[in-house]
């Protein structure tokens, strides 16, 4: 792969946590009332909510240039190291491929009627959870024997510990509808993004 195309589709991971970051911000202003530390980000793109067309195109996009990533990373750069790291890889191939699925499937809006959408919405949670967490993990523990990625694997089985840890806080707070819910599921979520940002800087600088 020529080195101009490899740099692109590698930073395309960059990117996508740029867009993810604007949905989030351009969302909560256009929707007078939304109440980031309390409210899911799904909410944004909720069947019924504000501006809900614009923030599905971001996400769509966001879905895209994320799975670009993963596949660059897999197929063009994993070979190199630990075979744990192409299973890893593959892994955060399915992350990116359920993610896209979320478009399909809006989640329902608290206090509005079930809908098949919603209740699939749930579903794609579920299913997208094991990769979420086991992605960083199983890349981190291919990394830690390669000198040069050795601090990046700690950093990334860190990332999955936090994943994990921060996931089951925020089950417990959406289940027992605890205040300060939407910032807890930011903090889940941001760790998986800034992990996501660091990787494809890294791949896209060899640094």
């Amino acid at each position: 792969m020529k080195s101009y195309l490899r740099t692109i589709l590698l930073s395309s991971g960059m990117l996508a946590v740029v867009i993810y970051l604007l949905h989030i911000l351009i969302g909560g202003f256009l929707w007078k009332g939304y109440c980031h530390l309390q409210q899911p980000i799904s909410d944004l793109t909720a069947t019924s909510a504000p501006n809900s067309g614009l923030m599905q195109l971001l996400t769509g996009i966001y879905g895209v240039l994320a799975l670009l990533f993963a596949l660059a990373f897999t197929f063009f750069e994993s070979k190199k190291h630990q075979k744990m790291v192409f299973i890893g890889g593959i892994f955060f191939i399915m992350l990116h491929v359920i993610s896209i699925s979320y478009n399909f499937f809006p989640q329902d809006l608290t206090g509005s009627s079930a809908t098949f959408a919603g209740t699939m919405h749930i579903i794609v949670t579920a299913l997208i959870v094991p990769f979420t967490i086991l992605t960083p993990i199983l890349i981190g523990f291919g990394f830690i024997k390669n000198s040069k990625w050795k601090s990046f694997g700690k950093y990334s089985i860190l990332t999955g510990i936090l994943i994990l840890i921060l996931g089951g806080i925020t089950a417990v707070f959406f289940m027992n509808k605890l205040p300060y819910f939407g910032l807890v599921e930011r903090l889940n979520i941001g760790v998986l993004q800034i992990w996501t940002f660091c990787f494809s800087y890294k791949l896209s600088f060899k640094i």
